[in-house]
């Protein structure tokens, strides 16, 4: 079953930014680069998606054919995958200035009933970002 963002609406355009935004790449480490890759094997294209109900930090992972943006949703960046990186539009608010990232933890026991295809292997992924330009962590899912 496809997973709908948003409010359900199929027949709108998502919002794509313009590429200036200083987080287009989006940095991932080499667990999660791997972690990705497995599930584009397993599944097919894979997307990240950071929905308007999430904590901020946890990104599911779905297969592309699955994904269908509303038209608050915003194409954030794009890992060296490929791998596409979208998250509702209020999270991306202010992200003009700051890098994200994307790392993966292992996660046992983790809700299976999750939609997200990393669950299934045991991990989930997470945000870290960082003050743009800066080495320092701002902020990381736990």
């Amino acid at each position: 079953m496809p997973y709908q963002a948003g409010s359900g609406h199929r027949d709108r355009h998502p919002r794509v930014h313009t590429p200036n935004h200083r987080h287009r790449a989006v940095d991932t480490s080499e667990d999660a680069r791997h972690v990705l890759q497995l599930l584009t094997v397993m599944h097919g294209p894979v997307v990240l998606y950071l929905p308007a109900d999430s904590d901020g930090h946890t990104p599911i992972c779905l297969r592309r054919g699955d994904f269908h943006a509303d038209s608050d949703d915003v194409l954030a960046g794009q890992t060296a995958g490929p791998t596409e990186f979208w998250m509702a539009g209020h999270f991306h608010v202010g992200l003009e200035d700051i890098d994200v990232s994307i790392a993966v933890h292992s996660a046992p026991g983790s809700d299976r009933r999750t939609p997200s295809l990393e669950a299934a292997c045991g991990f989930r992924f997470a945000l870290r970002i960082h003050a743009g330009g800066a080495a320092d962590l701002i902020e990381e899912a736990s």
